[in-house]
């Protein structure tokens, strides 16, 4: 007899994962957008690079794993569910994946070119701020949603396993 079902486990784990890389997310709308914006742009480079050297690696493990956990969680999942149950965990899957193709293709380019970078006469600093402001809470936003469905998903899934005893 099984103590613990180890696709629950995988499930957990999983869930973790996409709570850390949301809460990130959350942590922008909530409050750290507006610290951002509304600092100078000497500012905004300074707290940019040193966040940079500490944040870049973890987040290429978690993203990547966050990725992973989702698709082999799309593969195992109880499909009979219907698009409430399973197709919330496959929107969790879409917005984690929007959310690491903008960081790939917008703010890693724009971290890159940050972690070079003075501030300049012909505001140039000021653009790349604002970009990458503009596309931090876009990517905030996909990955929240994304983790709010992905709950609800297990809400759903947790309601049917109970109904069904």
């Amino acid at each position: 007899m099984k103590i613990i079902d180890s696709f629950f486990l995988f499930k957990v784990l999983g869930f973790v994962v996409y709570f850390t890389l949301a809460s990130q997310g959350g942590f922008y709308i909530l409050s750290f957008y507006k610290v951002l914006l509304n600092l100078p742009t000497e500012s905004f480079i300074e707290i940019r690079k040193a966040t940079d050297n500490v944040i870049e690696t973890p987040l290429k493990i978690l993203y990547p794993s966050g990725l992973v956990f989702m698709l082999i969680w799309l593969f195992m999942a109880d499909k009979s569910s219907g698009i409430l149950g399973y197709g919330f965990l496959l929107i969790s899957f879409i917005l984690l994946a929007a959310d690491l193709m903008l960081a790939i293709n917008v703010n890693v380019p724009l971290n890159k070119i940050i972690q070079h970078m003075t501030v300049d006469d012909n505001g140039q600093a000021l653009l790349v701020q604002q970009k990458w402001l503009k596309f931090i809470l876009i990517r905030g936003v996909l990955c929240v949603t994304g983790y709010v469905s992905l709950t609800l998903h297990l809400m759903i899934q947790a309601d049917r396993t109970h109904a069904f005893q």
